[in-house]
């Protein structure tokens, strides 16, 4: 680069005394060692500009190919976040049923305690006899189906309780998944960034070289022009 600058330089000073080349002296082979030299430079630059060039291309494509993941990861999202709200729903449905359970259980509690207090009433009322053995039996007879609807609630509130907390499990497993691949996402984005980054930076090298190896063509070209008089031919 240092060679190509140093004879951008030199083409600089000739052309900014073009029209005095042959008060200088300077004749054709000078003119065209000059206009070598700036062609030179521009072949070079055009050279580094398309090394550029492809360079950006790889940091795009890369960068492409990560935002692909990203899509990926956030279809993965999409699909956990759908089976959280499902698991969620079936939360909320075991707990409206425990909580329908838990009053069916205290209205058949009440007309119980209700049948019990007539039972109570009609033994005091009655005198001891058949009767009274029937109401014996139908107390004992109470008494056992009671203790069987207690027994069924107890296990449906447990059956329905160990089902409540697997679903709040799940959901708290999921929610991590989620946060996993969140976390993913955000890890690809910023490598994404860093390639968008370098796309642009290479974009920019390939753009200033390619006006460099411009400008010198330009140069070579005023230098080849200034060196000719009008019958064609370099001056002597």
């Amino acid at each position: 680069m240092a060679v190509f600058t140093a004879i951008g330089a030199a083409i600089g000073a000739t052309v900014a005394a073009g029209s005095t080349l042959s008060v200088l002296g300077l004749g054709a082979a000078a003119s065209g060692a000059l206009i070598g030299g700036a062609a030179g430079l521009a072949v070079g630059m055009a050279v580094k500009a398309n090394a550029a060039t492809k360079k950006a291309q790889a940091a795009t494509d890369t960068m492409t190919g990560i935002q692909e993941e990203i899509i990926t990861v956030q279809e993965e999202v999409t699909g956990v976040q759908t089976e959280q709200i499902q698991v969620q729903k079936e939360v909320a449905a075991q707990q409206q049923e425990q909580e329908r359970l838990a009053v069916r259980r205290q209205r058949r509690q009440a007309i119980r305690e209700a049948q019990i207090v007539r039972a109570r009433q009609r033994n005091v009322a009655q005198a001891m006899g058949a009767a009274g053995a029937s109401s014996v039996s139908g107390g004992a007879a109470s008494i056992g189906s009671e203790l069987s609807a207690a027994l069924g609630y107890s296990t449906q509130q447990s059956g329905l309780s160990e089902r409540i907390f697997q679903g709040r499990q799940r959901g708290l497993d999921l929610q991590s998944e989620i946060n996993t691949l969140y976390g993913k996402a955000g890890v690809l984005q910023a490598q994404a960034n860093v390639a968008s980054a370098r796309a642009g930076m290479y974009s920019s090298q390939a753009s200033s070289y390619m006006g460099i190896a411009g400008t010198a063509l330009n140069i070579g070209q005023s230098v080849f022009t200034a060196g000719i008089n009008p019958g064609g031919f370099f001056m002597r």
